[in-house]
């Protein structure tokens, strides 16, 4: 049987990582799984993404047609459209391969994110980088956190700690709001908001849960 460490934990069954701490197992795993691989069912998949579609698709509608009747000068419902866009590619990926496809979404978040701001200061700097591309991917990487943990049910361990990193990330829009950098705020606002409304909601009704994952990640 397995052995993880720093958890003090025996692992039954077939793993490469300790599911508890993703931390490497000692020992010698079983000859054969302790539970049976489910096959996912295709008609539930289809489904999801059709739904999941028809919000992004109904949510870009929604912004182009605010910018047609409020217009602020600029295009920024393009914008928003791209991180609806991102926010439908990274909740689809998840669905059809969701193996550690969290992560995946964290580290595109901060990916996109850096390239957009490079891009933009290349080119002159424009501030459409922190204006739309950074708040927008931050929504939409903890709004596919939020949907993929809700789809599949996945426990706290394999979701919490990285939707906090999505929502503190999520907060770094307030910066630019109280600099006064940005000549459209909406999008940071509805960043930041979501950002501490998630993190709220966390440390009031799951602060064991994220107490606990938080020690198993550093080993304390």
């Amino acid at each position: 049987m397995l052995y993880c460490k720093p958890c003090k934990a025996k692992i039954a069954g077939v793993h490469e990582h300790c599911p508890l701490c993703g931390g490497n197992l000692s020992g010698e795993p079983e000859k054969e799984r302790s539970y049976p691989i489910i096959a996912p069912n295709p008609n539930r998949i289809k489904r999801i993404i059709q739904i999941l579609s028809i919000s992004a698709i109904a949510g870009a509608i929604i912004c182009v047609a605010i910018n047609v009747l409020v217009p602020a000068g600029i295009w920024w419902s393009l914008f928003a459209v791209l991180g609806l866009a991102c926010g439908w590619l990274w909740a689809v990926v998840g669905i059809l391969k969701k193996a550690k496809l969290l992560n995946n979404i964290v580290w595109q978040c901060v990916l996109i994110s850096a390239l957009a701001f490079l891009w933009d200061a290349v080119t002159g700097w424009h501030g459409w980088s922190a204006e739309f591309v950074f708040p927008c991917v931050c929504t939409g990487a903890m709004l596919a956190v939020i949907i993929l943990a809700t789809v599949f049910r996945m426990p706290d361990k394999e979701y919490l700690i990285l939707l906090i990193v999505c929502a503190v990330i999520g907060i770094i829009p307030l910066i630019f709001l109280f600099t006064g950098i940005l000549t459209v705020i909406l999008p940071s606002v509805i960043c930041v908001a979501v950002s501490l409304i998630i993190i709220s909601i966390q440390l009031i009704f799951n602060w064991k849960a994220l107490y606990r994952e938080v020690s198993k990640k550093l080993h304390l």
